[in-house]
């Protein structure tokens, strides 16, 4: 630390800023690199400067910049990091890391991670060896006896699961630890909830090390779980809860479809000091039953998702009984009971017509999930096939026996076949006594339900023995005669009650058991495999599962098939995460978050020797080098724009904005590089052609003969040689230098001019292009006296020998 809440990861690093006066001095004697100009030869006419103006060093703006790049770049090297967290280990030896990777790290991994690379990178400074221990999973091998290099591999390529910690499993596995080898450290990466006797061991194993152990916390304020979803009449409702119980605050919850589109939601809100409070959705129950996940908005952990089944959406039924609704009465009404026990689970239907035919249609053009036919007797052929039919798509009929049925025992629509009449059991003509239920059978949807000792039946409908009767016989009398009967036909089911739905034949309808008994009949419809009757120890494979962010995806290949067993509850574990199992036909949810799990603080008042820290290294600090890269990135950005400037790349491009820049530049990057190194790309023909301009004639002859015209516009001359593409060369170059001169001055240079060197007037130009070839004759002494005179009263001559002498010299050498 130097006073502030900074720190450097690699402090040696910082000894390359004592390099910077050396890159000082470096650049200070470093001038900028020179401009290299394409030819013509005669530019450097026009950019003459004289030789103190020429710079011997680099600008101190560009050293200092420079100098501030090489600086950025040192210190990110160091990695600075701004509010840092104090060093976490304190001892020596084997290092224990205990990490919480159960579902509720979910919202805080990246920062769990963190830490334990930082903890991870203390260790490797002194070269400790780790064991790592995954509280989710702590039987996994090779996470014992490890390198600092093989820790960190195992930590970046870990990530949470949507399980619960098995927190008396990872007890277990610190004692086998300790017993190969003692720990020297043991450091907790904790999820921060209480899992009551289960952290109570945990924390006894890791206090039995002998090492005083540091517990890192989180600040579970703000984690909030879904509790379970119960689709009741008119609204679902479910259950948020949040760890502790800090201010007011508002969480909103959303209903997806199996699409995975939101349907409905609603807003929730904790109260100040409250850990608990409730969400409804109150849509039509035709929508609630498209759901089939409900998420907590924003909450990234499986606890926070609640996924539904078949078992979760409401059923709407019908109910027929073929006889007008007595208002005055409504206790002698058939459907009395049956309505009540069935409102508070199912939304109902009721017929409004006495006519069996209507009332069934018009029910099964409602979308009813079962429909539940009281004391209904024969059935007219049309009916009994349009029933037929809705059974074989999925439907359920529930009928019950009574006088009618007792008259009509051959009915189409019955699981079983009955025998004519009715039994009575009891009263001043019968020898039985009325008879009590038995025990429910496993195998059958009631098996679980408590026997109802108090409920006698008086009086039932007798099915006709057969060897079918037996498997689809789901509850008996006392003496064995069957009670409910059912049958499976297509998709759908048919479940016959062998009583009356009032309580002249019974009192199973005035009992609790017979609410039970008919909820779980009417879940069956359209139901899933994993709740059909008869399918105990039913393998179900996973479809989809929630990962450690509360997402579905595919199952990875650890996951196990579900197998359902009748009348237990499945619960998550390593094997088997949250998720749909099943097929996209009919799947099982599995759900993470239950009644028993209760979002409390870890409890460490009982654990007197350990080091609390709160809050993850992620949570406080800030690396600083990536910032400063950028802002290096930003400098070099600077100080290339700087050497091209000084290049003259921006003056050039403000140059040939102008059309005449551009061609000039043109012609001058192609005509004159290749006609001083003898070599052409475009004919000299061509050149003259287009963009060859001759020069306008002045009238400016004297009575002498003497022409003053090149006397009244500066121009650029060159010497004809009477050689046309050499001349043609020429005066491309000087044509280009002329619009060259224009553009980068303020001169206006007239069209260039040929001239005969033995009988023009020199004097008239300012300088002249002498191209000398080796056909070139020599000139004679009156024109070599003009030519004296000439340069003797300022006038300059460019000679290009285009190389002629360099070449003869290279005849010469291989000559000899």
């Amino acid at each position: 630390m130097i006073g502030l809440p900074l720190a450097f990861l690699y402090p040696w690093a910082l000894l390359g800023l004592l390099t910077l006066p050396v890159i000082w001095y470096l650049l200070r004697l470093t001038p900028p690199k020179p401009r290299d100009e394409v030819f013509p030869p005669l530019i450097i006419l026009q950019k003459l400067i004289r030789k103190e103006e020429t710079p011997a060093k680099s600008p101190w703006w560009l050293t200092l910049l420079r100098l501030m790049l090489a600086g950025l770049a040192i210190i990110a090297m160091a990695a600075p990091v701004w509010n840092p967290r104090d060093t976490i280990l304190r001892q020596d030896g084997q290092l224990l890391l205990v990490i919480d990777d159960g579902w509720a790290s979910g919202d805080i991994w990246p920062e769990m991670k963190q830490t334990a690379l930082d903890i991870v990178g203390e260790a490797r400074a002194n070269n400790r060896v780790l064991s790592i221990l995954f509280t989710s999973d702590p039987t996994a091998e090779n996470t014992a006896g490890l390198t600092a290099d093989s820790a960190g591999a195992l930590i970046e390529a870990s990530a949470n699961r949507s399980i619960r910690p098995v927190h008396d499993k990872a007890a277990a596995a610190i004692r086998n630890i300790l017993s190969e080898n003692p720990i020297g450290e043991v450091v907790y990466l904790s999820d921060g909830l209480d899992r009551n006797q289960e952290s109570r061991a945990l924390l006894s194993a890791i206090e039995a090390t002998g090492t005083e152990p540091t517990v890192i916390l989180p600040d579970i304020t703000n984690l909030v779980a879904l509790g379970p979803v119960t689709n009741e009449p008119g609204k679902m409702t479910g259950e948020i809860r949040r760890g502790g119980n800090g201010a007011s605050l508002p969480v909103r919850v959303t209903g997806y479809d199996s699409d995975g589109l939101p349907i409905t939601n609603a807003d929730a809100l904790f109260a100040d000091g409250d850990s608990e409070t409730t969400f409804e959705f109150t849509p039509p129950v035709e929508i609630r039953n498209q759901i089939v996940r409900v998420v907590v908005d924003r909450e990234n952990t499986a606890g926070a998702v609640q996924l539904l089944d078949d078992s979760n959406r409401r059923r709407i039924v019908g109910l027929i009984s073929g006889q007008s609704a007595d208002i005055s009465q409504p206790l002698l009404s058939p459907l009395y009971y049956i309505r009540r026990a069935l409102a508070p689970y199912s939304d109902i239907r009721e017929a409004d017509t006495a006519n069996i035919e209507e009332a069934a249609s018009n029910l099964i053009e409602q979308g009813v999930s079962a429909i539940v036919m009281a004391d209904v007797g024969r059935l007219a052929e049309a009916t009994a096939d349009r029933l037929a039919e809705y059974i074989s798509q999925g439907g359920t009929v529930i009928r019950f026996a009574g006088p009618r049925l007792a008259t009509a025992p051959d009915s189409p629509i019955l699981p079983v076949e009955l025998v004519e009449g009715d039994r009575f059991l009891g009263g001043a003509l019968s020898w039985e006594t009325p008879k009590s239920i038995a025990a429910f059978e496993p195998g059958t949807p009631f098996f679980g339900l408590e026997t109802p000792r108090d409920v006698i039946v008086n009086r039932q409908v007798l099915a006709v023995q057969s060897r079918q009767l037996e498997e689809r016989t789901w509850a008996r009398l006392e003496d064995g005669t069957p009670l409910v009967t059912a049958e499976k036909r297509g998709a759908g089911l048919i479940v016959l009650i062998h009583v009356n739905s009032d309580n002249n034949w019974s009192n199973l309808p005035l009992s609790g058991s017979f609410v039970e008994m008919l909820r779980r009949t009417v879940n069956l419809s359209r139901s899933t495999a994993a709740s059909a009757p008869g399918n105990e120890g039913l393998r179900l494979p996973p479809l989809e599962i929630l990962d450690g962010r509360g997402n579905l995806v595919a199952p990875p290949p650890e996951i196990k098939p579900l197998v359902i067993e009748q009348s237990v509850t499945p619960q998550t574990s390593t094997d088997h995460s949250p998720g749909f199992y099943g097929t996209e036909d009919g799947f099982y949810a599995l759900n993470l978050i239950d009644d028993r799990d209760q979002l409390e603080p870890l409890d460490l008042s009982s654990a007197e020797a350990t080091r609390v820290i709160q809050g993850f290294a992620g949570q406080q600090s800030t690396a600083l080098k990536p910032w400063l890269l950028v802002a290096a990135a930003m400098l070099f950005l600077l100080d290339c724009l700087a050497v091209l400037w000084f290049a003259g790349f921006f003056k050039t491009l403000v140059g040939l904005r102008k059309p005449a820049s551009a061609t000039a530049g043109l012609l001058l990057a192609l005509a004159l590089p290749l006609a001083a190194f003898g070599g052409s790309v475009v004919t000299a023909e061509r050149l003259s052609a287009q963009t060859i301009e001759t020069p306008t004639p002045i009238d400016a002859v004297t009575s002498d003969g003497v022409d003053f015209s090149a006397a009244l516009v500066t121009r650029f001359a060159y010497v004809e040689t009477g050689i046309s593409q050499i001349d043609d060369v020429s005066r491309a170059g000087m044509l280009g230098l002329t619009r060259f001169v224009a553009t980068r001055t303020a001169l206006e240079p007239g069209q260039p001019i040929g001239v005969d060197i033995e009988s023009d007037e020199l004097s008239f130009y300012p300088f002249l292009y002498w191209p000398v070839t080796s056909e070139t004759p020599v000139p004679d002494a009156a024109t070599m006296a003009r030519v004296d005179a000439y340069m003797k009263q300022g006038g300059s001559v460019i000679f290009d020998t285009k190389n002629q002498f360099s070449g003869m010299l290279n005849n010469n050498a291989q000559s000899s």
